[in-house]
């Protein structure tokens, strides 16, 4: 069977507009240029992109020779308008592919609220285990070292003296109405007991202290985040990414929040000066700025909360977190927050209800051991062991908060392991391996 169509190539086009559309040896495409007088045109068999070569002799005799029947899709009328092309055979057997439906996304572009309740039950079936467990690693050498700082610093002797008065106090007066020789004995002793170091000494031990319970928050974030990531999208969990990324996202969230907290003082001095100032002129108004600035706190810590929470999992796959996250967020601040805040209320109910069923026997167990029942003392010291040793335990629960910002940030993100939407902002169906 012969074709008897026109060779491919830039042929006048067929509505009469002017210029050149390009036919494909089959039907007119969508492809035009313009064809100034004397611009030479070529039959091309590939790309219609290229520069014509050839002149075309006789471009009626060519348009008439294009059928003008259905065998043929003609053009519509104007541009990005072309004809229907004809429907492909359909044979016995085999229906029409239809897309599977996608879910919806919200109006700030981001999944509904059951596409994060569902990464975090990703999450918890496949990364319980090692969540809490390198949290509680974490946390227990955490307390291992400030319990050895601790024990270096005090008098102890001092400190059972003053934990002997705390209990003959109490035995005698199970009310707490100490009389003032109880009460100057009590201060007295636990004096002597942190006497070892000067005001200024204790000081830089709380700074460290607390430089180390910020180090160790931020690598416990890096490793949560990590973990809670890999399970959400379906990759392997490892414990050694985990670590490796606790350690290297620890230390970049380490320096973001130092800088956070250097705007945060620096602002903080700022309103003080002012509200002092303001004192001094009418204490009415510096009253006025006081509740304003103790409002204003609240909300700033909202507002920061809204663009800065995406950048605690951010930190895990690259740098500028920080910058990243404030733009990932524009136009999104009350879809982040609100799920943030949802999530934080939800992981504090569950947190509570843990830590309430098991502190309630443990504490039993310790306090009804050596005469700790009957001995006010004993049950003090017990009950500050029993705080030190479930601090790991409550830490490691602490997670449970932590990885709730991960579908949060998969929303947001367009790293291509780690995304929950495409570039289009259509949501990837679970198990499309994109």
């Amino acid at each position: 069977m012969t074709n008897d169509a026109p060779q491919a190539g830039w042929y006048p086009n067929p509505d009469g507009s002017g210029g050149l559309r390009w036919w494909s040896g089959v039907g007119w495409t969508e492809y035009t240029r313009p064809n100034p007088a004397g611009q030479e045109t070529t039959v091309l068999g590939d790309e219609p992109s290229e520069q014509p070569t050839t002149r075309l002799e006789e471009p009626t005799q060519v348009q008439s020779e294009v059928p003008a029947t259905a065998a043929w899709p003609q053009p519509g009328g104007t541009w990005g308008d072309p004809a229907t092309p004809p429907q492909p055979p359909q044979y016995p057997g085999y229906a029409a592919y239809t897309p599977p439906p996608q879910a919806p996304l919200t109006a700030s572009g981001m999944r509904p609220l059951g596409g994060m309740f569902g990464d975090i039950g990703r999450i918890t079936r496949r990364a319980w285990f090692p969540i809490l467990a390198i949290s509680a690693i974490i946390w227990g050498l955490v307390t291992a070292v400030m319990a050895v700082i601790t024990i270096a610093l005090i008098d102890v002797s001092a400190l059972r003296r003053g934990l002997d008065a705390v209990g003959s106090a109490l035995e005698s007066n199970p009310e707490g109405d100490f009389t003032s020789a109880q009460g100057d004995e009590i201060v007295s002793a636990f004096s002597d007991a942190f006497n070892t170091l000067s005001p200024l000494g204790w000081g830089l031990v709380g700074l460290l202290a607390g430089v180390l319970l910020l180090l160790a928050s931020t690598v416990q974030i890096g490793a949560v985040n990590r973990l809670a990531m890999d399970a959400a999208a379906g990759e392997r969990v490892s414990w050694g990414a985990a670590w490796r990324s606790g350690f290297v996202a620890g230390f970049r969230l380490f320096g973001y929040y130092l800088l956070i907290m250097l705007f945060v003082t620096i602002a903080v001095i700022v309103v003080t000066l002012i509200i002092g100032l303001a004192a001094q002129i009418a204490p009415g108004l510096a009253v006025a700025l006081g509740i304003l600035a103790f409002f204003g706190t609240f909300a700033v810590a909202f507002w920061l909360t809204g663009r800065l929470i995406p950048a605690l999992a951010q930190a895990v796959v690259g740098r500028r977190a920080l910058s990243w996250s404030w733009r990932a967020t524009k136009g999104k601040f009350w879809a982040v927050l609100g799920r943030y805040l949802l999530w934080s209320l939800a992981a504090s109910v569950i947190i509570n209800v843990i830590s309430t069923v098991v502190s309630i026997p443990v504490g039993a167990i310790f306090l009804g051991t050596a005469g700790a029942a009957t001995d006010p003392t004993g049950q003090l010291g017990l009950a500050l062991t029993l705080n030190l040793l479930l601090l790991p335990f409550t830490m490691a629960l602490a997670a449970i908060t932590v990885i709730g910002i991960v579908p949060i940030w998969r929303d947001l993100t367009d790293h291509p392991t780690y995304r929950s939407i495409d570039d289009n902002g259509v949501p990837i169906p679970q198990g499309s391996g994109q």
